[in-house]
């Protein structure tokens, strides 16, 4: 719009841009870059509240100063479909993160009247639609590819600004990445690399038995299932003031298909052989509800919370509440770089006893249909959320552990 970028070349006079991302949650952080950017002079009436983005319906910027006087910034998503763009007359779409194809379709429309241009600025990951037609387009020189890999040298801004991140910095940051993205993330690539352990970090020095520190914080995490040996919980410590975890316990379906009840069951006795009652855990984390009518086998929180009550035969109001792990596009692959990050600093131990987590740390290579993902689902719903929490209060889990 300016005519200041480095791939800036445009038309003389205004220009009308269509932005368009995954969700309302991913685009968010995109307009907040683009209002510390923008020069506010130049867009008076555009107005952004943070958490929530551009105000306008669609959300816009209008440009009434500056060398991109007339010029106009509108917004969009790919959750919102197709038939949101449609009839748009535009000279530029740019966007951010791989679109399915059937979107592609649309926005190079909204482009032609105007012999405009579609950028696509893309991180492919393994949340990503598939995006084979996009490759063979590239490689038909349909669409050029500007190709860039992580490097300190990519990471700096040609206004004179130092690097937005440090060697140092940048150098911890790889190491994070799982082995099986780091062609995706790292060298910029169009898949990810075939592995047998998608948890790089993961080593045998891990697995040690417990003991732990003062002042813990007791956690439950599982994942419901309702296939043969896809139940999971698991029975975590964490120390707020060092982000340690400590795995004491797990359960697991074994070679069958669980009830509610026998769910509840098993996590009662797993707290009982570890020294713990009800009241001892902090938190409470299950996954999203889910069902099978063939099986006529349902799973969710609240059951799980009424049949755990009347193991300790306490009042149903009484037993804290068993909540559910925030989701968003891409948490699963974040969550799991969380915890590998985790693992590079030595700040999770297992205990001996927990053979499927272990198993799952040695032999998962990334496989979202694979049972082996549904103990280290439990791991890690526990792990973001203990993060995430700000009010937890400990209790000295520690000191029931080792009396």
């Amino acid at each position: 719009i300016r005519a200041s970028g480095p791939y800036a070349a445009r038309k003389p006079g205004p220009v009308n841009v269509l932005v368009v991302s995954i969700s309302k949650e991913q685009i968010e952080p995109l307009m907040a870059k683009l209002w510390d950017m923008l020069p506010k002079h130049e867009a008076p009436d555009a107005e952004f509240s943070p958490g929530f983005g551009f105000r306008g319906k669609p959300p816009r910027i209008v440009f009434r100063d500056g060398p991109g006087k007339g010029s106009l910034i509108t917004f969009a998503t790919y959750s919102q479909g197709s038939t949101r763009i449609a009839g748009a007359t535009v000279d530029v779409v740019v966007l951010d993160e791989p679109p399915p194809e059937e979107m592609w379709g649309e926005v190079v429309l909204r482009v032609q009247r105007r012999a405009g241009q579609v950028w696509c600025s893309m991180t492919i990951t393994p949340d990503s639609p598939p995006q084979d037609w996009m490759r063979e387009m590239v490689e038909k020189s349909a669409v050029r590819e500007l190709h860039t890999p992580l490097t300190q040298a990519a990471l700096t801004p040609v206004n004179g600004m130092p690097p937005l991140m440090s060697k140092r910095r940048l150098a911890a940051w790889m190491a994070s990445v799982p082995a099986a993205e780091v062609p995706l993330r790292v060298g910029a690539g169009w898949t990810g690399a075939v592995v047998d352990q998608y948890l790089s970090a993961w080593s045998r020095d891990f697995i040690q038995p417990v003991t732990l520190p003062p002042n813990c914080q007791g956690i439950v995490s599982l994942d419901h299932g309702i296939r043969l040996g896809r139940q999971a919980a698991t029975l975590l410590a964490y120390q707020h003031s060092t982000s340690r975890f400590w795995v004491l316990d797990e359960v697991t379906g074994g070679d069958k298909s669980t009830s509610s009840r026998e769910d509840a069951e098993a996590i009662a006795a797993m707290l009982t052989r570890n020294g713990l009652a009800w009241d001892h855990i902090d938190l409470w984390i299950g996954d999203r509800s889910t069902a099978s009518i063939a099986r006529d086998v349902r799973k969710d929180n609240a059951a799980l919370r009424r049949y755990l009550a009347a193991c300790y035969r306490v009042e149903i109001d009484r037993f804290p509440r068993i909540l559910v792990p925030y989701k968003a596009a891409g948490t699963l692959h974040s969550g799991y770089r969380q915890v590998n990050t985790l693992l590079a600093e030595g700040k999770i131990l297992v205990d001996p006893r927990c053979k499927g987590l272990i198993k799952s740390f040695e032999t998962w290579n990334g496989d979202k249909r694979s049972p082996l993902k549904d103990p280290l689902d439990a791991l890690r719903y526990g792990i973001e959320s203990a993060l995430q929490a700000t009010t937890l209060q400990p209790v000295a889990i520690g000191h029931v552990r080792t009396r």
